[in-house]
């Protein structure tokens, strides 16, 4: 047993041979077993073409609402009255083969609002079939006759839909031709539900949608973690491609233990509205969904119905875009992109994971490192790079 041992630790005293190195592994070079606190990383591309109604700058806010008319049929000026914000967007939801929203769409040019529509599959029918195609004709001439800026969400892939994603991607860019044809001032909206795990296997392609979208209704406890955590694999993903237009609806209230979580959503609306503008810069269109889901799921996301709601919205929204522009945004633009990776702060000076090097800036793997919390890190200032930070998030210039 002794001269098992004594072999041993032969063996590892001889690993360490090279300057107290470990010959097998030189993350062990500089390890620190506690990783610091990471920061948010932020870069710039070359500059690119805003996408169709893209705001160079800003997002726009928009809501959807389930609120009966008032008498005279109107919806906005109420919705907008009981709340105490204007919004740039309404928006408002069809089955393919229903009546074009006629009325809705022009309620929404006389209060200057962008209307968005959401085109959803008909229900108890199967959804792609050959029949659908003459009545997608009709619609999209439908949305003609106005010709102004709208968007059109269509068809938008709901969490265990069980769909063909082929069958799903010819059908959309199907109807994107028949609207790119007889409605052309429609941008085209592909948009996921935030349960859909594989939703890169349903995207259509770049040439057949003009933004990408995301919906996120998210219940509140008091062990909710950051809601926007969910949307960062869809935003890494698209960001560099695409404008984004988040969905989003908080719960305020659940059938599952019949309790009201008002102080929890107010913080979490002022949290994530805050995140989104400085954190994910290519959300261009943020949508409340002002709706009671009590029968469906069990969850009410109604923030018109209490003051305490209606208070935290308006001062969520403060900063974003609440009319719609009498001319948009044209040209390039130079966007900031959000690493998927970090940087921490040590003595005054900045490292990277080098992984923003040579993964997404395309660099030489830096000569000089070190590992810590089993992260391999460069100085951004012996790597040559100008970083900053600046409101809690490092720049790279």
């Amino acid at each position: 047993m002794r001269k098992l041992i004594v072999v041993a630790l032969l063996i590892i005293l001889s690993a360490c041979e090279d300057g107290g190195h470990f010959l097998f592994d030189d993350r062990f070079d500089d390890y620190i077993p506690q990783s610091p606190r990471q920061y948010t990383v932020f870069f710039e591309t070359e500059p690119k073409q805003l996408a169709m109604y893209e705001p160079a700058h800003g997002s726009f806010i928009g809501i959807y609402t389930d609120a009966a008319p008032t008498w005279d049929g109107r919806t906005i000026a109420s919705h907008e009255a009981t709340l105490g914000v204007r919004h740039a967007a309404f928006v408002e939801a069809m089955e393919l083969g229903e009546d074009f929203p006629m009325l809705w769409v022009l309620e929404c040019i006389a209060e200057q609002k962008i209307p968005v529509v959401v085109i959803l599959p008909p229900q108890g029918r199967d959804p792609f079939g050959n029949q659908w195609e003459e009545i997608l004709t009709g619609t999209a001439k439908a949305f003609s006759e106005f010709p102004v800026p709208m968007f059109v969400i269509f068809y938008p892939v709901p969490a265990n839909s069980g769909w063909n994603a082929d069958t799903y991607i010819a059908f959309f860019r199907y109807a994107r031709a028949l609207f790119a044809a007889h409605a052309p001032q429609v941008a085209f909206v592909w948009s996921v539900d935030a349960d859909v795990g594989n939703f890169t296997d349903y995207f259509p392609g770049a040439l057949a949608a003009d933004w990408v979208g995301f919906s996120l209704f998210s219940p509140m406890s008091s062990e909710s973690a950051d809601v926007m955590e969910r949307v960062l694999e869809f935003y890494h993903t698209f960001q560099q491609d695409k404008p984004i237009m988040l969905n989003l609806g908080l719960s305020h209230f659940s059938t599952d233990d019949h309790r009201y979580r008002i102080a929890e959503t107010t913080t979490a609306l002022a949290q994530v509205y805050r995140t989104i503008l400085r954190d994910f810069p290519r959300v261009k269109m943020v949508n409340y969904m002002d709706i009671s889901r009590l029968e469906y799921n069990g969850h009410d996301y109604r923030i018109s119905t209490d003051s305490a709601l209606q208070a935290a919205y308006r001062e969520s929204v403060r900063g974003f875009i609440k009319e719609s522009p009498r001319s948009f945004d044209d040209g390039l633009f130079t966007q900031p992109v959000r690493s998927a990776y970090t940087a921490h702060v040590e003595d005054g000076r900045i490292y990277l994971d080098a992984r923003i090097l040579t993964e997404e800036l395309g660099l030489p793997s830096p000569a000089e490192s070190r590992w810590i919390g089993g992260v391999r890190w460069v100085d951004a200032a012996m790597s040559g790079m100008q970083a900053e930070v600046y409101d809690g998030l490092v720049w790279i210039r």
